[in-house]
């Protein structure tokens, strides 16, 4: 029987050997300590998240160390007693495991245990938690530990690991892009890939909630729950963010989640360990559907109006997290380039730059519009030795400028497209119209930031009537146009400019505006790219036809019926606003008339309307006669209130 369970340990232990991968400097370390090499440590204290590999670590040193000839004393956490009774001897090899179910003992450890230790003593501790700071603080612990924080695995060594565990070649890129690096959920997801070998992986229920067990555990309450999960699904978590979605409870349940072990920090905030943050995403959207729905458009009401309304330095941050909302969806994923690189910091495109812009991409569009109109250009620059990687450029155009027209056709395309509905005073178009190098080639961090800018301008324009972008290559990105609602313009979904194909989309920020525009594309993140807004698009007046509509709208005050078929209905004046349309356009005409009485100068105008429209003289010259003037001065004091209440109402429309 003993002969059998030796063979039996010797098979898992061969098993273990033949699918360990990486931990190569870790492994390294802990052959030094066994040898007594220069240097080496004698207590190893090694921290990571859960499931990141430190129970199949300290058993591969176990097996090392029983190899070079020492005895093994194994604790998995533990009491005083526990810790007391083990008996280690002069070379043996102490492994502690889930070592923060003891860190209640670490300064016991510290000042009492460990140091009685006997010689050649190795002591690795393996926990959750980084070390008390007093370990560092004790100088005389300086030269015998050594502190490791275990990460994931490099991206090769997953891909050794699931060609160990048999998983096809062809689900590697669907499980490596669940899992990453995460041992745990690389294993769980290997043993159902290699099993299942479906068309395209996706984690089943059995591996997402073993993962949550393992990773995250029980919860304290519903608003730490709630709290995860925000974390999970935003960018980076603030106290702020959390305010407003678990109101008084934020500073509670945020303190709770930066101690969770999976949850990192940085200037920007908390966030999540990526794969506890996808099997959260993809467990509440399995258990919650409705709950994912209303959780998204919170965050996403609350994150917009932070990217609109920041100012300085709190805007990239904002608009980083409305882009990471934005982004994590079938369409936009292929457009995010895969490429690491460096930082990149972005500045406006210097004229020394100029030369070696065009040779990045030889254009006589191009040449025009860097004399034309430099201040458009943006710099992409790798920090670590300034260098020129990528470049943008936005035109901001107020008007149709006949040489601009004759030299680009995409331009002249773009404001062809505008003459149904034309900027109107005051309004601008935006035209997004080079971005280098190519979506494939571009590096990560610069395609990220040109997306950035681009989303930033669309919604925090003032007055941009209409935004327009301008790509070579349309047929390849005209899922991108269609999922950010801008549709290629009459004869612009396949021009020759410079000798290659180009696509113009457009799209009319006063019939679909910021809001409206979020909304679509929460519902096709949620939903699927053919989800439809339940929103109608607005109707896009002129000035000359708004004030008609607004003129229509007095005579008709009395006579809801014909107030159904106003133009007025159909604007952001009275869209924005809800309820019922009718009603709500006769509240906002009284309210412009009674603002005319509260101003002294401009009483007699008041008087004059409200005579004519509200109290409903038969005619305009009864009204005269009852307010007591001149009929020529009574017809100029209702011209001049009609004027005033349609500026009123303009200037609440635009």
């Amino acid at each position: 029987m003993m002969h059998t369970v030796a063979r039996l340990a010797e098979r898992l232990r061969a098993a273990r050997q033949q699918s360990f991968v990486g931990r190569r400097a870790e492994l390294t370390g802990f052959r030094d300590a066994l040898a007594a090499a220069p240097g080496a440590y004698a207590v190893l204290y090694l921290h990571g998240a859960g499931g990141v590999g430190k129970s199949t670590l300290l058993r591969r040193f176990a097996d090392e160390a029983r190899d070079a000839g020492r005895a093994v004393v194994e604790i998995d956490g533990g009491s005083i007693e526990r810790f007391e009774a083990a008996t280690v001897t002069e070379g043996s090899v102490l492994l502690v495991d889930a070592f923060e179910r003891s860190r209640h003992l670490e300064g016991w450890l510290r000042e009492t245990y460990l140091p009685k230790l006997p010689a050649g003593a190795v002591a690795v501790l393996a926990g959750q938690e980084p070390p008390d700071p007093l370990w560092a603080s004790d100088v005389s612990w300086s030269g015998l530990l050594r502190v490791s924080s275990l990460g994931d695995l490099e991206p090769d060594e997953a891909v050794e690991l699931l060609r160990l565990r048999g998983v096809p070649e062809s689900q590697h890129e669907a499980v490596l892009a669940f899992a990453g690096g995460h041992p745990l959920a690389l294993s769980l997801a290997a043993s159902s890939a290699a099993r299942e070998s479906p068309a395209r992986w996706v984690p089943t229920r059995d591996v997402l909630t073993t993962l949550i067990d393992q990773l995250v555990g029980e919860v304290p309450s519903p608003a730490h729950r709630l709290a995860l999960e925000v974390c999970a699904h935003v960018q980076s978590t603030t106290e702020e963010l959390l305010r407003s979605v678990v109101g008084d409870q934020a500073a509670t349940v945020f303190d709770w989640l930066r101690r969770l072990p999976f949850v990192e920090s940085d200037r920007y905030g908390l966030h999540p360990h990526g794969v506890v943050r996808g099997a959260i995403e993809a467990d509440l959207r399995w258990r919650d559907p409705q709950g994912y729905e209303r959780l998204h458009h919170q965050l996403a009401t609350h994150i917009l109006d932070r990217a609109r309304t920041a100012s300085g330095e709190v805007v990239q941050p904002a608009m980083r997290a409305l882009w990471h909302l934005l982004r994590a969806n079938e369409v936009l994923g292929p457009f995010v380039s895969a490429r690491g690189d460096d930082a990149v910091r972005v500045e406006p495109l210097n004229v020394r730059d100029h030369p070696a812009v065009r040779r990045m991409s030889p254009s006589g569009v191009l040449d025009f519009w860097l004399e034309r109109r430099p201040e458009a250009f943006t710099a992409y620059r790798r920090v670590s030795d300034g260098a020129l990687i990528a470049y943008s450029a936005q035109l901001r155009l107020p008007e149709p400028d006949p040489v601009e027209l004759a030299a680009d056709p995409a331009v002249a395309l773009a404001w062809a497209a505008t003459e149904t509905a034309p900027p109107r005073p005051g309004e601008h178009l935006l035209v997004a119209r080079f971005a280098h190098p190519p979506i494939d080639q571009r590096p990560r961090e610069a395609g990220m930031l040109m997306q950035m800018r681009v989303l930033e301008a669309w919604i925090r324009s003032a007055r941009l009537a209409w935004s327009f972008v301008v790509v070579p290559e349309p047929d390849r990105v005209l899922p991108l146009m269609t999922f950010t609602d801008h549709h290629a313009v009459p004869g612009g979904d396949r021009i020759m400019i410079d000798g290659q194909p180009h696509g113009v989309f457009g799209h009319d920020w006063r019939a679909l505006p910021v809001d409206a525009w979020i909304t679509a594309l929460n519902a096709r993140l949620l939903f699927g790219p053919d989800a439809r807004p339940g929103r109608p698009a607005f109707t896009v007046l002129s000035r000359a036809d708004f004030d008609a509509a607004v003129r229509d709208a007095l005579r008709n005050w009395h006579l809801p019926d014909a107030l159904e078929s106003n133009p007025l209905l159909r604007t952001h004046l009275i869209g924005d606003r809800g309820g019922n349309p009718v009603q709500t356009l006769r509240d906002l005409i009284v309210e412009a008339v009674d603002a005319l009485r509260d101003d002294t100068r401009e009483g007699k105008l008041h008087r004059a309307l409200a005579t004519t429209y509200f109290h409903r003289a038969p005619t305009q010259e009864a009204a005269a006669e009852k307010l007591g003037v001149p009929f020529s001065t009574y017809r100029r004091h209702l011209t001049r209130g009609v004027e005033r209440v349609a500026e009123r109402l303009w200037q609440l429309e635009v």
